[in-house]
Parts: C-alpha cells; structure tokens; sequence
C-alpha cells in the first residue's frame, strides 16, 4: 500500500465536497490502493480555526470526529517526536506549523503530500495537487 500524507486544505475540501478539490486529489484519496495518512496535527489546526471562528466545520466539534474519518477511508496518524524535531530543523520558507509538521511527516515516510499549498514546493518533499 502506498502511503499518501493529506493536507488540511485537501481534507477539508474532500469532506465538504468543496469545488476546489482537484480531482487528481480526489481520485487518489478513493483510491484503495493507497492509505489516506490525516495527522492528529491537521485535527488539531481544524480544532483551533474553528474555536477562533475562522471555519466553520461542525463535525469537528465532537469527539466521534476522527472515529468518522476512519470510516471514511482516512487513517489518523498520531505526533510523531521523530517528525516535530525534523520539522524545528526546516529551512523556514513557510511558517505555519502544521504544515511544517506535514512536511516533515511526509519526508520521514518518504510519502507524497496532497496539497494546494505552492509553498511546499520550496522543500524535499513531493506535492501532488
């Protein structure tokens, strides 16, 4: 099984069937000869932006929320010491933590990240959009 890491912005726009998904992304997350990796860090980033107002998202107010995703295909992967210290060694082109977090993430797996971030591209990683 190939290993695919998933942004936030790509998980978001998969649940809410959100038009600037593409469909590449789509078609690689029903894809069941991949596993849909989603970091308990991107649970944790829709948790804040919801709290602070800026998405509103009300699934991820309960606490069956990643007990949906795994029925939905997704595989929630926990914090990883091994991806949080490689991340604090980035080169600083992007600053947001989570995604420096998915980026490491997906460099010690040695797995794509789907994303419409351009800013990814600055690192050793595979974007897939």
């Amino acid at each position: 099984m190939i290993e695919q890491i998933i942004d936030t912005n790509i998980l978001l726009f998969f649940l809410q069937n959100d038009r600037r998904l593409p469909s590449r992304a789509a078609d690689l997350i029903e894809d069941s000869n991949r596993v849909s990796l989603v970091s308990i860090a991107s649970l944790w980033e829709i948790s804040i932006k919801t709290s602070l107002g800026k998405l509103n998202y009300n699934p991820a107010t309960t606490l069956e929320f990643p007990r949906e995703l795994e029925n939905q295909g997704f595989e929630i992967a926990p914090l990883s010491w091994q991806a949080i210290c490689r991340a604090s060694k980035l080169p600083w082109h992007h600053r947001d933590p989570f995604d420096r977090y998915l980026i490491a993430e997906a460099q010690n797996r040695n797995a794509p990240i789907l994303s419409t971030d351009d800013q990814l591209d600055a690192y050793e990683v595979e974007r897939i959009r």
